[in-house]
């Protein structure tokens, strides 16, 4: 699979949303920053709006691409912390879904 995604507009609103609910969480045993990231989908909605049409032409519905955004978990962690650039994020997403795990999660019926 070779989508040529690109690159939005970094949602800085959604960062700010993510960092809002770090302090909200002390329960032990629990990773907080896994699920701040995650809380209200807002990164994979921002970023359905901005890819779906192309998504959906390979297989991918917003199950699927929830599916493969989970595998960047840890660089959507870093961007909220201000230690991966939006572009660098944005890059490593794309190329995942191109990759061959992308292919062939999109592609399971």
């Amino acid at each position: 699979m070779n989508l040529n995604l690109t690159t939005p507009k970094e949602p800085k609103n959604v960062k700010e949303w993510i960092k809002s609910f770090e302090q909200k969480g002390q329960t032990p045993g629990i990773d907080w920053a896994s699920l701040n990231v995650w809380y209200g989908n807002q990164l994979p909605k921002y970023l359905w709006r901005e890819w779906k049409n192309e998504l959906k032409q390979v297989g991918f519905n917003w199950q699927r691409f929830l599916k493969i955004l989970k595998y960047r978990t840890d660089q959507i962690i870093l961007w909220s912390n201000n230690n991966m650039s939006w572009e660098e994020l944005i890059k490593e997403i794309i190329k995942l879904i191109n990759s061959p795990l992308g292919e062939n999660i999109a592609k399971r019926h």
